[in-house]
């Protein structure tokens, strides 16, 4: 997956919580939660090595069954190790972007309503914080605080009940 970062505010003011524009009056907060999102790099590495694999052997096989067609289709062989080095490179850059996207910690807000995740960084100690920082807030009228946060987000799917209203991509 692919993640577009964003430099956002995270303030408590007047008591209300907001979280680049999104407000949430402290009174109705349930729950603050972080919640971790770990990028299953195993799979991404076994998916790499079937593909090296598949495309290796096949582009073996196919050259070599051209080779045996004598000079006429020599060409043929040039092609055939041209496309499967391209989709092999592909695959490795694929692989490349997903072993160095980050392990990621979402502020998780639950009012009455479902769980939002409101917030995503690469800082787990700055969300904890945060975190922790809400929590006062709701015990004290007088807490006032700001941050200001690396937001990553990606394309944005929501469903609700049976409502599903698929995948939008952000802008």
């Amino acid at each position: 997956m692919s993640y577009k970062s964003e430099l956002i505010q995270v303030q408590v003011s007047r008591r209300v919580l907001w979280v680049g524009s999104q407000a949430y009056p402290l009174q109705n907060i349930a729950r603050a939660s972080t919640l971790e999102t770990v990028i299953n790099r195993g799979a991404a590495i076994w998916s790499f090595v079937k593909a090296f694999l598949t495309w290796g052997i096949l582009g073996v096989v196919v050259s070599a069954a051209l080779s045996a067609g004598g000079d006429e289709t020599s060409g043929y062989v040039t092609w055939v190790v041209a496309i499967v080095l391209a989709i092999l490179a592909y695959k490795a850059f694929l692989l490349i972007r997903v072993l160095s996207t980050p392990t990621l910690y979402s502020l998780v807000i639950e009012t009455a309503g479902s769980p939002n995740h409101a917030l995503t960084s690469d800082d787990r100690d700055l969300v904890i914080r945060i975190v922790h920082d809400i929590m006062d807030a709701i015990d004290n009228a007088e807490a006032a605080f700001t941050y200001n946060v690396k937001h990553y987000h990606g394309d944005v799917i929501k469903q609700i009940g049976n409502n599903n209203v698929g995948k939008k991509a952000t802008t």
